[in-house]
């Protein structure tokens, strides 16, 4: 038998546990296989197509050489506009489209943003704010 080199993993990965939503996925498929019908409203979840005018457009658009690369971290200008102006139309919130949005893959990570952003090692919920 050869010689084996092993890489010691982090010391943080001993804390990774399985990911929130696949063990709630794991318990509905066990709900489901035991008969019980559970509507999931937990996952956004497309169960219809997209309009044929959008298909249409999003396959025009992938034929373009300039839509062939990573976008950048904050999105193109008219989309954080359009942003701008919806929230500002059904919400009267008038957001800068420069520095107040921030367009993402998805929810998870805003949420992992935001505890970022608010959160230190050691905050507990109740806790009075020292950090002002």
């Amino acid at each position: 038998m050869k010689n084996r080199t092993f890489i010691q993993p982090a010391e943080r990965t001993e804390q990774v546990q399985e990911y929130y939503f696949s063990q709630k996925l794991q318990q509905i498929e066990g709900m489901r296989q035991k008969g019980i019908q559970v509507i999931n409203l937990g996952i956004g979840s497309p169960d219809l197509p997209p309009a044929p005018g959008v298909r249409e457009a999003l396959s025009q658009a992938s034929n373009q050489a300039a839509n062939h690369g990573y976008q950048s971290y904050t999105g193109i200008p008219a989309l954080r506009e359009a942003f701008s102006s919806w929230y500002e139309t059904y919400f009267g919130v008038k957001l800068d489209p420069s520095g107040e949005i921030l367009p993402l893959m998805g929810s998870k990570e805003g949420i992992m943003h935001i505890s970022m952003a608010f959160v230190n090692p050691g905050d507990r919920h109740g806790q009075q704010d020292q950090h002002q």
